[in-house]
């Protein structure tokens, strides 16, 4: 990619009328990026025709990057810096002097924690501290001396937003914005180009490298290198490549006087979190236990997980001590540690795509300002991959998701937290969940089925023996599964990836590490339940029944196949992936339906003693997980410090405007609550469903707090779901009703319609809706307020 300088035309909406506004479009790597920009402001203290009374306002999205950018500055320019480079810790100061950078991270100064209040002036002056700065007195004492503020805003497509504009541009007043983004929200024409409004500088790859800033190219593992391990599991062949290739650069920094220690990266599937759940290893358990067996001290590893960092002070330091580096997703926006050389990049078995992003990590040059000493080093000009990803699974990512974190995490503001008392939820017992019911039996009913469908009787006992019935099955005991692998490839063209490689590398053939196979059979177990097709051998919970089905499966492929049970794995995947011709399948489907005798009689028996139904109590968690579904929604109000809505379904458009109604309610309500839809984390109540003729679960959509202390429970329907909401008006109505007399907190709410722009909700038991046409029992909800 190369790094383009643009300047658009200005976006009235967003800008305070600064004089100028650029854009600096840079190479997706961090540290180039804040190269460039440091490279502008450093050249501009040494023109004599240009001595303008300006400071510099550097914007960043979080506090690592802030101090990040800061050092760099420092580092690329030392011992001749010109600028005095400042933080936060310095608003003692009172004001910007000229030439003076300031780096802050603006989430300190529009978040609404007691942190961030504390650098913002408050409204009420009894409020205000009697010593010290705010940020409001950095900027007003920095402008009433005539000196403007040049801000620039780094990955601007994120942070320049409503509530940055108000917070924190609007005050400044900058004379110039520069905004730095490799994806820009906007995009110069030819014509802007033309009508000089924009206009491009091109910097080719190929200088980029010439001056020494990044690596000639990315090689993967080489056919000789597979050779050499052809015997060991796989996930272990990638770590040792890895260690030797670590200490063939080890000698050549030593060669050439450098004490640099290059660092391995070791990228984790995102679906080791499913390993967990499936009782396997995870490649994180993997990956850990082979270094340890190689004696790797416990301070040469760092982690960086959600939530769980190790060893990863000063880790980018040339000279730190840390060999690996393990983590999941792309390593942080903006992380930067250029003496990151080597990659290992662990295949997904559910989900095997492998995005490029991550490779950007191991591009950049140990010593950006050192090109001449590596003229003669073209192994450390090079970065190394090795992966057991297949070359069709290589692609660019969607520029617009690179670097997003696989599940997001939001936590309340109060911590958990009871809403009150009496606000319990309610569930039914139910005697059938779709599953086995009983393990022990379906285990033994499973085994008892399998030795029959093979002809396996009392007699056999040996091994051997019943090997001798599978044969008569014709199940063939085939071991060998190889999957293909990326070999012989490089990577220079980094726009062009996906199908440069398919031209330069090719695949080879390798034996399917252990870890994997038992992933690949575990997956199976869910796979073929999922197939059943046949009403007998259907199989309703697939999440509360596949852990039993492996289970039985899993002890009849040791009692009659082999003791290992890698072998028995093997056998059976390569047996199941012959599809119709596959000898297990069918024994599969038998032995599902004669169960399903045994399943109706659990059934009967648990119906006779079955509890009465209970309610919890229902409390708002700390933290709420959300996949990549979810997309990061703009709140204030919201309980959560981040707010996550699903990106797509039905009801969104109506949902996103509620929202937009209740963010407008600032000083009447104090937070609102957005309900799941199924589980135990959510608040429920039980209805009778009119269509279904049962009891069913209703998760209300809203629960709000109102400023006096009232608690709202309201659910927002349109169209069809409003005029026959099925029985939930009546059930929400009464539940809101009885609540009322079970203690002093006032509950008020019901369903909500939106009619004329406006609100309307209907709080009582005699329920019904005509679109357009709104009866006594609709009330406005602003006069709830």
């Amino acid at each position: 990619p190369c790094p383009r300088r643009t300047s658009p035309p200005v976006k009235p909406s967003l800008r305070s009328a600064p004089l100028a506004t650029a854009s600096i479009r840079a190479a997706p790597i961090w540290s180039v990026r804040t190269f460039m920009v440091s490279s502008v402001v450093n050249a501009l203290n040494f023109q004599p025709d240009w001595d303008y009374d300006k400071a510099y306002v550097w914007i960043t999205f979080s506090d690592d990057l802030a101090m990040q950018s800061k050092e760099k500055f420092y580092e690329y320019f030392f011992p001749n810096i010109s600028n005095r480079l400042l933080t936060v810790n310095d608003f003692g100061e009172g004001k910007l002097q000229k030439n003076d950078v300031l780096f802050l991270n603006w989430q300190k100064l529009v978040a609404k924690s007691a942190e961030s209040r504390r650098l913002r002036r408050p409204d009420d002056d009894r409020m205000q501290k009697e010593t010290g700065f705010y940020f409001e007195d950095i900027v007003e004492n920095t402008l009433a001396e005539g000196r403007e503020i040049v801000m620039i805003i780094d990955e601007s497509h994120k942070n320049v937003t409503l509530a940055a504009m108000r917070d924190v541009i609007d005050p400044l007043q900058p004379k110039v914005i520069i905004e730095v983004s490799a994806t820009p929200d906007y995009e110069p024409t030819i014509s802007d180009v033309r009508k000089n409004l924009a206009d491009f500088i091109e910097v080719e790859r190929e200088e980029v490298i010439g001056e020494g800033l990044i690596k000639e190219k990315i090689v993967c593992q080489t056919e000789e290198n597979l050779q050499k391990h052809k015997a060991q599991d796989f996930d272990h062949v990638l770590l040792d490549l890895a260690i030797e290739k670590k200490q063939e650069l080890e000698a050549e920094y030593s060669r050439l006087g450098k004490n640099i220690n290059p660092l391995i990266l070791i990228q984790l599937p995102n679906d080791d979190t499913k390993s967990i759940d499936q009782g396997n290893k995870t490649k994180e358990e993997v990956v850990l236990q082979y270094l340890h067996n190689q004696h790797i001290a416990e301070n040469k590893i760092a982690l960086w997980f959600d939530g769980k960092q190790k060893n990863m002070e000063f880790i980018s330091d040339k000279d730190n001590s840390v060999d690996f580096m393990l983590f999941k997703q792309a390593a942080g926006t903006g992380w930067d540690c250029p003496r990151a050389h080597i990659l290992v990049m662990y295949r997904e078995i559910s989900s095997a795509t492998f995005y490029t992003q991550t490779i950007g990590r191991i591009l950049r040059m140990a010593e950006p300002n050192c090109k001449a000493d590596y003229v003669s080093a073209a192994m450390l000009r090079t970065g190394y991959l090795f992966t057991n990803y297949r070359r069709d699974e290589v692609k660019v990512p969607d520029e617009s998701e690179a670097n997003k974190p696989y599940v997001f995490t939001s936590e309340c503001k109060f911590g958990e937290f009871e809403v009150d008392a009496n606000l319990k939820s309610d569930f039914i017992s139910r005697v059938d969940y779709g599953d086995f019911s009983d393990a022990a039996k379906f285990q033994r009913s499973f085994i008892e089925s399998f030795d029959s469908f093979f002809n396996i009787n009392d007699d056999d006992i040996l091994i051997e023996q019943k090997r001798l019935r599978l044969d008569q099955k014709s199940l063939l005991l085939e071991t060998h599964i190889t999957d293909s692998i990326i070999v012989n490839a490089e990577f220079d063209d980094f726009e062009h990836i996906n199908t440069d490689i398919k031209k330069r590398g090719t695949d080879s053939n390798y034996e399917v590490s252990q870890n994997d196979i038992e992933k690949i059979f575990t997956a199976l177990c869910s796979q073929l339940l999922k197939e059943q097709t046949e009403a007998d051998a259907r199989v309703g919970n697939i999440a509360r029944s596949w852990s039993p089905f492996k289970t039985a499966l899993r002890l009849w492929l040791l009692k009659t196949i082999d003791s290992n049970s890698d072998t028995c794995y093997r056998v059976f995947i390569n047996d199941i992936r012959k599809n119709a011709n596959s000898v297990f399948r069918p024994a599969i489907t038998q032995a599902l339906k004669e169960y399903r005798p045994i399943l109706k009689e659990i059934l009967a028996l648990r119906k006779q003693q079955i509890e009465e139904r209970e309610a919890m109590t229902f409390n708002i968690r700390k933290y709420y997980s959300y996949t990549t579904e979810y997309e990061l929604y703009p709140s204030e109000l919201s309980i959560w410090t981040d707010f996550y809505l699903q990106k797509e379904y039905k009801g969104r458009e109506n949902e996103s405007a509620f929202i937009q109604f209740l963010e407008g309610l600032n000083g009447k309500i104090d937070w609102w609550f957005k309900n799941g839809s199924e589980g135990k984390d959510y608040y429920s109540l039980r209805y009778y469903n009119t269509a279904f003729k049962e009891e069913k679960l209703f998760y209300p959509d809203w629960i709000i707090r109102f400023a006096d202390g009232r608690i709202g429970i309201f659910d927002t329907k349109g169209g069809q779901t409003a005029i026959n909401p099925e029985g939930r008006a009546e059930a929400l109505a009464q539940k809101i009703k009885l609540l009322n007399t079970l203690g002093e907190t006032k509950f008020v709410g019901g369903l909500i319609v939106s009619e004329n722009g406006q609100w309307y909700y209907n709080g009582y038991e005699e329920y019904e809706y005509t679109p357009g046409k709104m009866n006594k029992y609709w009330k406005l909800m602003t006069e709830l307020f």
